[in-house]
């Protein structure tokens, strides 16, 4: 692919991006209308999808990470305000919600076994 190729094909995927967003396309409605605006086959306009979802992906996740951000800075703010009002309960709140954003929430899951159960233990080691 020459220079005026990737050129030409980084404004369509750039075209690509701001279409998705617009019409909240789903893959099939996204083909279509590459397949159309281009004058590409299948497997072209599905390859630019993909391309075009790196894009999105890239900046969805920035604008997670930014809320995310933001959320953590006003946890700890209400935690400090919760401490020193010797409220426990909003501080283990806010605790647990902090752990929540930043992935560390660990979930209480409850297991039934029905039938016999057999456990081997080995100690020789």
């Amino acid at each position: 692919m020459g220079k005026s190729n990737k050129v030409e094909y980084q404004q369509h995927i750039d075209e690509s991006v701001e279409y998705i967003l617009e019409n909240k396309s789903g893959w099939t409605q996204y083909t279509s209308w590459a397949r159309e605006k281009y004058h590409i086959n299948n497997r072209q306009a599905n390859d630019m999808w993909k391309d075009a979802w790196v894009i999105l992906n890239d900046e969805f996740s920035d604008n997670i990470r930014e809320s995310a951000n933001k959320a953590l800075i006003e946890l700890e703010q209400i935690k400090m305000s919760a401490i020193e009002a010797e409220d426990r309960r909003t501080w283990l709140d806010a605790i647990k919600y902090q752990a929540k954003i930043q992935g560390a929430e660990i979930e209480r899951h409850q297991h039934e076994v029905k039938g016999n159960i057999t456990i081997n233990v080995d100690f020789s080691d």
